[in-house]
């Protein structure tokens, strides 16, 4: 599928790079949590595992066939390992952390959502 030459990949590129530093970013904090955990399957480390995947996923479908689909996929993806933070009283500095690197982290995706037509 052809992308419209007016949308710079260079915001795909960099919509593929945000995805990949998630995945990345998200399979070392499982190796860290699985390097301490006493009990290291719970719901949290699966949830974290299948996002971990899907974001690698996501990054090579927005990389090799861009649409917007495949960026609210990506966006999906990223937004629902939010779930793992929990509620607000249990938070702590990892929480905050993951919540404002996620976030930043999506702001390639949103950028290049804005910039493909709405055909695509």
């Amino acid at each position: 599928m052809d992308v419209d030459p007016r949308v710079p990949h260079r915001s795909l590129f960099a919509a593929s790079l945000a995805l990949l530093a998630y995945s990345t970013l998200t399979a070392v904090a499982l190796a860290a949590w699985f390097a301490r955990a006493i009990q290291p399957w719970t719901w949290n480390s699966v949830l974290a595992t299948v996002s971990c995947v899907l974001g690698v996923v996501s990054s090579a479908i927005v990389w090799c066939f861009p649409s917007r689909l495949a960026l609210i996929a990506g966006m999906a993806v990223m937004l629902s390992s939010l779930l793992r933070v929990g509620p607000l009283q249990d938070w702590t500095w990892v929480s905050f952390t993951m919540l404002v690197v996620t976030t930043l982290l999506l702001v390639p995706l949103v950028h290049a959502l804005v910039l493909l037509p709405p055909s695509s």
